[in-house]
């Protein structure tokens, strides 16, 4: 027993030690790297900005920087394109295409693919780096050269989450210290979050080499500027349904199996509305692997939802109009959810069996959402709406106001401090 404990013991201070160790080593990369960038800054020259893309739907969080990168003399932005089916830094396939440089490519964006023909990876230095962007925080999903342990060495890494952390669970899996030790500059949902992320990496605050900025609510920022008018449907309403992707209670706990036999009875009882199903990119294929659902029953699923004439099951990547042009939103636990909010359109938010932490945003975006703890709730609540009762409409207009009376700018902002003439060199 006692050998036991000391092993235990051991390998707790060894990781502790090498993890310490490499913090250590990035705070030096990005000090050297700052100085280099600065010294650019400070002689007009302009920056080199990558964006690392993978994920596809969290793009509209880096598309306005991008854009805005466009039009600004300072900075030449340039998109990679990095195929999604990578795991534990290896590529699945190798013979299936590059489907984020096929998407980007019909988008009519100016893209480079990562992936070469011959098989090997783009070489980012080519492209003289000043910062990168990834579009997630998780180095096990790039191939190792575009990890940020090797980016970390030439470049300065910047970061605007892909979703927002609704709960404290999430927001500890998600700011992972694997790859945020490495990254420059973090720019955070809101001031909660900013203050979570300096006390997480507080060597490299303490040392004024790291840095954080309350900007990354970009999600946001596009969703108003792309609002558009309601479009006539020959539909009464339209309502969205986004279950979780896992049953795991640590991570959501997913509602699809609890609500699913619920949502076809009110599919079919209400022919005069139109219920599109949006699930996770990950939810069928994990269902799929934890044997929750067989590939048969995954395909009669499927057929149903085509065959229904007022069911869509949506799988593409785009869906900011599609929030705008929807009229009710019944949703788990998602970082979707501030996006729809904006709107001021309802929300049935629907518990799962865990009683999460959650953030203070969320904490009071979820007060003004009507909330469901079973089945009967989510009838109750789906019926009063759809009849118009629409009752915590202004505690939503207030808590808009509240959180996101400042977000137009975010993307300007992040801007002006990639750009920023003045550095505090703490460590001379």
């Amino acid at each position: 027993m006692m050998i036991q404990y000391l092993k235990k013991v051991f390998t707790k201070v060894y990781y502790g030690v090498e993890n310490y160790i490499n913090y250590v080593i990035s705070l030096i990369y990005i000090y050297k790297n700052k100085k280099r960038v600065q010294k650019k800054i400070n002689n007009d020259k302009v920056l080199n900005v990558i964006f690392l893309i993978q994920y596809i739907p969290g793009w509209n969080k880096l598309e306005p920087i991008y854009l805005k990168m466009k039009k600004d003399k300072r900075f030449n932005p340039i998109i990679v394109c990095v195929p999604l089916n990578i795991q534990n830094n290896t590529l699945i396939n190798k013979n299936v295409k590059n489907d984020t440089y096929e998407y980007f490519n019909k988008q009519g964006y100016k893209v480079i693919n990562s992936l070469r023909q011959d098989g090997s990876w783009y070489e980012l230095k080519q492209l003289k780096p000043d910062y990168v962007f990834h579009s997630r925080p998780y180095n096990m999903f790039m191939p190792k050269c575009y990890t940020s342990k090797k980016i970390r060495k030439n470049a300065l890494i910047c970061n605007v989450l892909y979703g927002v952390n609704i709960t404290v669970n999430e927001q500890d899996v998600v700011i992972n210290k694997d790859y945020f030790r490495d990254v420059y500059c973090y720019f955070s949902f809101d001031k909660s979050e900013k203050e979570f992320y300096e006390k997480r990496l507080s060597l490299g605050f303490k040392l004024g080499v790291q840095c954080c900025f309350p900007y990354g609510a970009i999600g946001i920022e596009q969703m108003l500027q792309e609002k558009s008018k309601k479009a006539k449907s020959r539909f009464k309403k339209i309502v969205l349904w986004t279950p979780r992707w896992s049953t795991d209670p640590y991570i959501g706990g997913s509602n699809f199996f609890n609500y699913k036999d619920i949502m076809t009875r009110l599919v079919k009882q209400n022919k005069n509305i139109l219920f599109i199903f949006r699930p996770h990119p990950l939810m069928f294929e994990n269902f799929i692997k934890t044997k929750e659902m067989t590939s048969e029953e995954l395909s009669e699923f499927k057929q149903y939802c085509e065959e229904t004439e007022n069911l869509i099951l949506d799988e593409e990547k785009e869906y900011t109009s599609e929030f705008w042009q929807s009229d009710m939103l019944i949703t788990d636990l998602s970082g979707m959810i501030p996006e729809y909010f904006i709107t001021e359109k309802p929300i049935i938010y629907c518990h799962s069996t865990v009683a999460f932490n959650y953030t203070e945003y969320a904490t009071n975006m979820i007060s003004s959402c009507y909330e469901a703890n079973d089945q009967k709730d989510l009838i109750k609540y789906f019926n009063e709406l759809i009849n118009g009762n629409d009752y915590k409409l202004s505690q939503r207009k207030e808590c808009i106001t509240a959180f996101f009376g400042n977000v137009n700018n975010n993307s300007k902002n992040i801007l002006n401090v990639l750009a920023n003439r003045k550095w505090s060199e703490k460590l001379c």
